[in-house]
């Protein structure tokens, strides 16, 4: 059983995109994606298969993106770009590109080893540009790093800070303009919490490296940004790039970007109010730790209202009283089952029917996006539609009556508004174009809907691209007649749009003046006024159905957090503004855009760059000498050294039409390493272990062989993974060869023994998720053991020498190992390991010798953990095994999967241990000078306790005697854990005791995670 577990490890190792053995949530392919492909100048771009006409516009983007990042950083990119564009986020979410699974707050990627950009499609062709700007600036920046740059001595290659190598791309996509983006920043000026640039990481390294890098493009000019990129390249450190550079020490150059920051923002301060002032917090952030609490909705009586909130740790559904005077509760977990896997944390929304008791909002599910109903009473799903067809659905708002919905769908590469009717399950499309509709919302009467949508261009914009001067307006749709109207006028986005109850005054939110707020629009008089004034800023809110009071999902202090306003019917003041206009619906998105003009951009033959050497044209000796020589060898004078890249300018002329082709799998090398060496009482040994995979992830191929002598005695195989549809397969083919040695001690010569086994079979593997969360694994195991004995003959009595006999064939039995797992797992991690949730892992498995069972084993693995506080989390394991047949398995008391601090090498065919772990937070940052220059951030600690035993027999067990263990082993202990980021260190002190003593403390330092 020892060589199936490594089989098995080896050909999940060799698995593209499988999850671990044990534990770990599921990808789910729900519907196997067929591919197209567009090979233009720079790019291999791949897109959802029959979307030609989408495909050649990314295509085109991808390369005007291109030529803009060429502007900047001057030399060509060195090699292709593989682009794949998912049609949706949660097709994104499942790619097989990468192997871990994808977050809702992941918005794209790019993979190192294949240099692949992988990024989603979600409705806005505007934020789409913007994320393949930001992902190809990435990718490009790979293709200089594995260039023919690498040979300038010049530029020998350092680590970008991640400040630097994420706000790079966010100042090319974006170049600071973005008020979202700054909104960020301005709030950690505004409360004194900005870090510094060496010591921040996550999301606040884009935004800050994106804030310091437009610093220096305003005071210094662009030109300087990629100068700085080139010099941290070269030189060793940070500080002495940024001396180079500016002439600056770094800390210098960050101080004057700090003094800048304030001179920026200290105005907002003075014009805008602070939301603990001006408005009553509903939601407390610091106390509970949450981060998001967004997308409040009143009820229709008004006395309650619902929001999301992360306060649990998951982004969930919670309602609260009007005025606040009982304590939230959660009615609706999230991110944790089938039904409700996750949200679009800034795309879905809450909506109440008439009755005060149901609720329905969009959530992605294990059969897709669904519209789910919920009953705010009994904390229940009560129904769900149909709505297969969409790949994503987004804002979604009940009618007045209740008798139908109102929604953003997505099918295909475009997103509309859509109604359905709850009493006849009739769905009709409200519109039907390339712009991105969204936040849907009724008039009190039902007969027209609100909306955002990007159907309004502004030249002002500076962001350069297609769809750079998009902006968001407010629109409304007469669901009688079909006119569409538009309200707003801004060249800032507008967004969540709402009537109050007469249907007189429009509400929405926008950053008029840089800072996001609610503003109002009179549609009687025409007039505006300014609902809130508050920083940092507002993303959404919901008028209650008085008109009184006003919920606010608002950003300050580093978290989102619910707000409450009061009075505003006495509090607006209009001013004159842009009188509606009825709009013209026809779809002008792609107007102006030419997508012929990809035929400029058509690949080309692989070219390098020319050299030209001016020393090479005349010798330092010909003066002297008279005529020089036929030839004469001029070292190259790298002052003087010319490239020429003129091969990589812009088309001046259109070539052959590009036309696309369906995507065919083609595998490239993922991994190979491995050795060779010679034996002469054994001959060639080697090792190689190498594997393959395709594009799209979908195929995986490993191959693994340990040569030692025969090839009939090494070990081999060949495993093969099909991870395109929702079932897994693997198919794996193996021989492997194994040999004992024993030794009988005995007066005179010692006799020595060699046992030989050989297995020759096949693996089969399926695997299948039932949701993120929960799957079923079933695995085949068929094989030919052979099973051969030799003694060591000595061919003289004073043992000098002597030889093997022939094998003694001990028997050929066929073996069949089939195998059950059944894996759930919604665990939510902490920085050292799970804090929420729970985990569970359940085994079964036989093996049959020619018809006969040797084992039948029955192992479960159930892992418990409680966020009971900010940070604070208990966690509890329990871990039965039991194994019966002629050659049962025997279980280890030791190990990870043991007591810790047990030492001794007990093992039983039946086993159970319990665990339990406080974990805490213990040093929140730690900064050392002296001995040397050390900082530890976020260092964690846990406090343990271990109880376990391995028996054979039932009546044989004792576990305690007199108050004191006996098979029975319990142990404690404590340490610190600390994530250096690309591993996991942790230092326990652990102490056995039976109760009637304790050992001494033992020391263990290790690299894996809690448990």
């Amino acid at each position: 059983m020892k060589r199936r577990g490594l089989l098995l490890i080896l050909l999940l190792v060799f698995a593209a995109g499988l999850q671990a053995y044990t534990f770990g949530q599921n990808k789910l392919n729900l519907q196997p994606e067929e591919w197209s492909q567009i090979q233009t100048m720079h790019f291999d771009v791949y897109f959802p298969a029959q979307a030609d006409s989408f495909g050649k516009l990314a295509a085109l983007m991808a390369e005007e993106t291109y030529y803009l990042l060429r502007s900047e950083l001057t030399f060509p990119a060195g090699s292709r770009i593989p682009l794949i564009i998912y049609r949706s986020k949660s097709g994104f979410q499942n790619t097989n590109v990468i192997y871990p699974l994808l977050p809702e707050g992941v918005g794209g990627f790019t993979e190192s080893l294949h240099n692949r950009v992988a990024i989603p499609f979600e409705g806005s062709y505007r934020d789409l540009e913007v994320l393949l700007a930001h992902e190809l600036t990435h990718a490009y920046l790979n293709t200089l790093d594995k260039s023919a740059l690498n040979s300038l001595a010049s530029l020998s290659l350092e680590t970008l800070p991640m400040w630097f190598s994420e706000g790079l791309p966010e100042f090319f996509s974006m170049g600071g303009l973005s008020d979202y983006n700054n909104m960020f920043i301005h709030d950690m000026v505004v409360n004194d919490k900005l870090p510094g640039l060496e010591n921040v990481n996550g999301y606040y390294a884009y935004r800050l490296g994106e804030s310091f890098l437009a610093y220096i493009a305003q005071t210094w000019g662009r030109s300087k940004v990629a100068e700085y990129f080139y010099a941290l390249r070269s030189v060793r450190n940070l500080d002495s790039a940024t001396r180079k550079v500016f002439g600056l020490k770094f800390e210098d150059l960050e101080e004057r970007w700090r003094f800048q920051l304030k001179r920026q923002f200290y105005p907002l301060m003075a014009a805008h109010g602070i939301p603990n002032e001006q408005l009553e917090r509903r939601t407390d952030s610091d106390k509970d730790g949450s981060y998001l609490n967004f997308m409040p909705r009143f009820s229709p009586n008004g006395e309650r209202y619902v929001y999301f909130s992360t306060v649990s740790g998951r982004y969930s559904i919670w309602m609260a009283g009007r005025y606040g005077l009982a304590e939230p509760r959660k009615i609706l977990a999230g991110e944790s089952s089938g039904k409700v896997e996750e949200f679009y944390y800034f795309r879905s929304s809450l909506s109440w029917f008439p009755d005060n008791r149901r609720v329905a909002f969009a959530a992605k599910t294990s059969r897709g996006d669904r519209i789910h109903i919920l009953d705010v009473e009994k904390g229940k799903i009560v129904q769900t539609l149909p709505l297969k067809q969409f790949d994503a659905i987004y804002e979604a708002d009940v009618a007045p009556d209740g008798r139908s919905i109102v929604f953003a769908g997505q099918i295909g590469m475009q997103c509309d508004l859509y109604l359905y009717n709850l009493e006849t399950a009739e769905l009709r499309q409200l519109t039907n174009d390339l712009y991105n509709d969204a936040q849907p919302r009724f008039a009190s009467d039902g007969a027209s809907v609100v909306f955002a949508s990007e159907r309004s261009r502004e030249d002002l914009i500076k962001r350069q691209g297609f769809f750079g001067g998009l902006v968001s307006q407010i629109f409304s749709l007469d669901l009688q007649n079909g006119e569409l109207v538009q309200h707003t006028w801004s060249n800032r986005n507008c967004s969540f749009p709402q009537l109050d109850q007469s249907g007189a005054k429009l509400l929405y939110v926008t950053s008029q003046d840089s800072v996001s707020n609610v503003f109002a629009l009179d549609r009687a008089t025409g007039g505006q006024a300014r609902v809130t004034d508050v920083l940092a800023g507002v993303f959404c809110s919901d008028l209650a159905p008085d008109g009184k009071q006003l919920l606010l999902a608002n950003y300050f202090d580093g978290a989102w957090d619910i707000y409450i306003a009061s009075g505003l019917s006495d509090t607006l003041s209009f001013t004159p503004a842009q009188p509606p206009v009825v709009s013209d619906p026809q779809d002008k998105l792609l107007e102006g855009i030419d997508l012929g003009n990809l035929d400029y951009f058509g690949k080309r033959e692989k070219q390098r760059p020319s050299r030209t050497n001016p020393a090479a044209a005349y010798g330092l000796r010909d003066p002297f000498l008279g005529e020089p020589a036929g030839f004469e060898f001029t070292p190259e004078d790298s002052l003087q050294l010319v490239r020429d890249y003129s091969y990589d300018d812009r088309p001046l002329q259109r070539g052959k039409p590009i036309q696309s082709k369906p995507y065919r799998a083609k595998f490239a090398l993922d991994n190979l390493w491995g050795g060779l060496a010679y034996s002469p009482s054994v001959g060639t040994v080697g090792y190689v272990e190498l594997s393959l995979s395709d594009l799209m992830g979908n195929h995986g191929i490993g191959v693994q062989a340990e040569i030692a002598g025969k090839l009939e005695d090494s070990n081999l195989l060949l495993s093969y993974l099909f991870l395109k549809r929702r079932t897994d397969y693997g198919l794996g083919v193996f021989n492997l060869f194994d040999e004992v040695y024993v030794r009988q001690v005995q007066t005179g010569l010692d006799d020595y023994y060699r046992f030989r086994e050989r297995q020759s079979g096949l693996y089969f593997l399926t695997r299948y998720p039932f949701s993120r969360f929960f799957r079923v694994e079933l695995d085949h195991l068929v094989y030919q053991r052979g099973r051969y004995q030799s003694n060591w003959i000595w061919d003289d009595p004073a043992g000098n020498t002597g030889h093997w006999s022939p094998n003694e064939d001990l028997g050929q039995s066929y073996v069949y190992t089939p195998g059950l797992r059944l894996v759930h797992d919604n665990s939510l991690y902490g920085p050292t390991g799970p804090l929420l949730g729970w985990r569970a892992f359940y085994n079964l498995s036989a093996t049959l010798a020619n018809g006969k069972i040797d084992y039948v084993t029955n192992y479960l693995d159930w892992r418990s953990y409680t966020l009971f506080s900010k940070r604070y989390s208990f966690a509890l394991r329990a871990l039965g095994g039991i194994s019966t047949g002629s050659l049962a398995q025997r279980f280890d008391l030791g190990g990870y999967n043991g007591v810790r601090g047990y030492t001794g090498n007990l093992s039983g065919e039946k086993k159970a241990l319990l665990a339990a772990e406080l974990r805490f937070p213990f040093i929140e940052y730690l900064s050392l000078a002296f001995p040397l220059p050390l900082t530890l951030p976020n260092v964690r600690g846990s406090l343990f306790a271990d109880l376990g035993t391995v028996f054979d027999e039932y009546k044989n067990f004792r576990g305690a005697d007199n108050g004191t263990l006996r098979d029975l082993h319990l142990s404690y202990g404590c340490g610190p854990r600390l994530d250096l980021g690309f591993l996991l260190l942790r230092f326990d002190v652990v102490w056995m005791t039976d109760f009637a003593s304790h050992s001494k403390p033992t020391y263990y330092l290790s690299l894996s995670e809690d448990f």
